[in-house]
């Protein structure tokens, strides 16, 4: 008895777990765009913030998978690294060198 209970404990905090990470994601279901001191782009992050896809008009989309930090989220791409804030529009991108730039990102939806 105390299994099955268990199990269906289990079950609803499993079905309710996107809709807690929107909650305290607040990238989640984003369209953002950034232009600032020469880096740009524009990227989307997932409606549960566990997936981030990434475009620039010289570059094929490319999708990261999110990872929680201290900080916010972070993920990889294949010319830098990048971390979104907790703050919902600063982001971090380290580039291939190290170079470390601080931008904004506005939501577009």
């Amino acid at each position: 008895m105390k299994s099955l209970l268990l199990l269906a404990t289990l079950g609803a905090g499993l079905a309710t777990g996107p809709a807690f990470a929107q909650a305290t994601c607040p990238w989640a279901g984003g369209e953002y765009s950034f232009n600032e001191h020469g880096i740009y782009g524009d990227f989307t992050v997932n409606a549960d913030c566990s997936e981030l896809t990434w475009s620039r008009l010289s570059d094929d989309p490319e999708t990261s998978a999110l990872v929680r930090s201290e900080n916010g989220w972070k993920g990889s791409l294949t010319k830098a690294d990048f971390e979104l804030l907790n703050n919902g529009h600063n982001l971090r991108i380290t580039g291939d060198g190290g170079a470390m730039r601080q931008t904004s990102a506005k939501r577009e939806n």
